[in-house]
């Protein structure tokens, strides 16, 4: 009989890989310069919900941030994140579930990067984020766009759902992500939990193979993505403010 291990919703194998980043220049390192005027590095309480090891919001940590804190699963890599400079690290053992370690209005930046995707309820993890930021303060949260334009295309031909490769190795069986967002619908369900958007910064990861390398067109590139980012962004990646209001179903 076969042997049935502990699965858990990110492999920790992958964690090596991503932390192979550089993380003073990294694909998401324009985004965090392009939020900086919104925050306060040096008094700010940030919050990075699946920090991992910390690659990531370390970018901000090296110019100033001295209050950041992360969760994230049991994992043998948050220590790495606290050697970076993170204040704290809590274990989390289910983000669908589990309440975050913090009381109300906690956090002026809450932090989340490729965290929803793998959530059988991200339901529960938007209402959780929601409570521990401050009112009139940010969430920044970043989800892969699977089927962008390019992607449906590459998936009539292929019937791989992974168009990106981003696991390579991985059955359907056991690919990582559950979930597929679409933009409009992200949006809303952000709504009536109380964000209003702030910046889309979505257009930092276009995806127009025939157009990508031209330099010339990037203010065309910008426009399109903005305007159609279903079909043309690889991602979508939100600054928003939390409001004050009741939630409206």
């Amino acid at each position: 009989m076969q042997k049935i291990e502990k699965m858990t919703h990110f492999d920790e194998k992958y964690f090596e890989e991503i932390d192979n980043v550089d993380e003073n220049n990294n694909y998401f390192t324009p985004i965090l310069n392009e939020i900086q005027s919104y925050l306060d590095l040096k008094n700010d309480q940030i919050l990075d919900v699946g920090c991992g090891t910390g690659i990531f919001l370390s970018y901000l940590i090296n110019r100033g941030a001295i209050n950041c804190y992360g969760v994230d699963g049991d994992s043998n890599y948050y220590n790495r994140a606290l050697k970076r400079g993170y204040k704290d690290v809590k274990i989390v053992y289910d983000l669908n579930t589990d309440i975050l370690p913090f009381v109300n209005e906690t956090f002026d930046l809450v932090f989340c990067k490729d965290v929803f995707e793998h959530l059988l309820n991200p339901i529960h993890s938007i209402s959780e984020i929601k409570r521990v930021t401050k009112n009139n303060k940010y969430l920044l949260l970043h989800v892969p766009n699977h089927f962008p334009l390019y992607s449906r295309f590459k998936f009539l031909f292929t019937n791989n759902i992974d168009t990106f490769h981003y696991f390579k190795k991985e059955s359907r069986w056991t690919f990582p992500h559950i979930r597929f967002y679409e933009y409009s619908d992200f949006i809303n369900i952000l709504k009536k939990n109380n964000y209003d958007l702030v910046l889309d910064l979505s257009y930092h990861f276009p995806v127009i193979p025939i157009l990508g390398n031209i330099q010339l067109l990037n203010k065309f590139i910008k426009i399109l993505v903005k305007k159609f980012p279903n079909n043309f962004a690889g991602a979508f990646t939100l600054l928003l403010k939390k409001n004050d209001n009741e939630i409206k179903y």
